[in-house]
């Protein structure tokens, strides 16, 4: 999958480069989302690295989409496990704020670093 290649691009990154800003990591249940959900943005001087968290109850297929400063920087679907963490990593130009919209089942969330 995609995100896997992001993944270890952004792990390759962050070895490589000393960390300068993160936000914290937002995780819990979302009002009326079925799914705990989390956003992370961590950012050096020139790259931000943003990484989604989903876990689901039951077996689920979720529509993920990063923006980031209004700029869509990834939209995919993925089938989360029940119980499994499932995780999304981008990493792109740095960026102040970074949001991500979740969709299942018809529920809808949107989580933002701050």
């Amino acid at each position: 999958m995609p995100h896997r290649m992001f993944r270890s691009a952004a792990t390759a990154l962050l070895a490589s480069v000393p960390v300068v800003a993160a936000a914290p990591a937002q995780a819990a249940p979302q009002q009326g989302f079925p799914c705990a959900v989390g956003i992370q943005n961590v950012s050096n001087t020139v790259t931000s690295t943003i990484s989604v968290n989903v876990v689901c109850g039951r077996t689920r297929t979720v529509d993920v989409r990063i923006t980031a400063d209004g700029t869509e920087l990834l939209s995919l679907q993925q089938t989360v496990q029940a119980g499994a963490r499932q995780s999304v990593t981008v990493t792109a130009p740095r960026v102040r704020q970074a949001c991500a919209t979740l969709q299942t089942d018809g529920e809808s969330t949107t989580l933002c670093t701050p």
